[in-house]
C-alpha cells in the first residue's frame, strides 16, 4: 500500500479484505484487514517500508480460495471526536493457492482524491516491491511469487482504478 501526499490525513486507515465465497465459518477465519498507522510519536507521518515512508508491505497468508478487498475506512483522529469515514463497497480480487505466493500489485491511496475521481489505484510494480519484499520477509523464497496483479473488479462506483 502506498500512499500518495506529503502527510497523513487521518490517524487511522483500514483496508479490508474477505473471501469471496464459503460457508460463515470460512468467511469469519480468513477475514481480515491491513491497519496503517498515519502518526509517528504524536506527529501525523508516514512510517512505511520504503519510498520516504509512503510504502508499506504486507503479507497475507489465509487458507486457499478467493479473496477481494471490499472497502476501506479511516479515522480521522484518535478519541472521542475522531470520525470514522468508510468507503462504499468495490472489490480487488486475488486468489490465495496453497503452497503459492501471488503478487496482488500496488494500492495506491490518494489522500486528496477530487470527487469523482478514484481513490485507490490498483498497478503492477513487481520490480520495484520484490527487492523491497526479500529485504522485510527474509526467510520467505519471493523468487516463486507469481504476478497476479488484479487487472478488473468491481470499482465501487470510481472509487477504484484498475491500470
Amino acid at each position: 500500500i502506498t500512499f500518495e501526499g506529503e502527510a497523513p490525513k487521518n490517524d487511522i486507515y483500514r483496508f479490508f479484505f474477505n473471501p469471496v465465497s464459503g460457508d460463515k465459518k470460512f468467511i469469519k477465519q480468513n477475514r481480515g484487514k491491513i491497519q496503517i498507522l498515519g502518526r509517528v510519536n504524536d506527529v501525523r507521518a508516514y512510517n512505511g517500508d520504503f519510498n520516504d515512508k509512503k510504502t508499506y508491505l504486507f503479507a497475507i497468508e489465509r487458507e486457499p480460495g478467493q479473496y477481494a478487498f471490499t472497502q476501506y475506512n479511516y479515522l480521522t483522529k484518535k478519541g472521542p471526536t475522531g470520525m470514522v469515514n468508510s468507503s462504499k463497497e468495490f472489490a480487488v480480487p486475488f486468489e490465495v493457492k496453497k503452497g503459492e505466493i501471488s503478487y496482488i500489485g500496488e494500492l495506491t491511496y490518494i489522500e486528496k482524491a477530487e470527487p469523482g475521481t478514484p481513490r485507490i489505484i490498483i498497478a503492477d510494480t513487481k520490480d520495484r516491491d520484490l527487492p523491497q519484499f526479500k529485504q522485510k520477509f527474509p526467510k520467505i523464497n519471493w523468487d516463486i511469487a507469481q504476478n497476479r496483479t488484479p487487472k478488473s473488479g468491481n470499482t465501487g462506483e470510481g472509487v477504484v482504478d484498475f491500470r
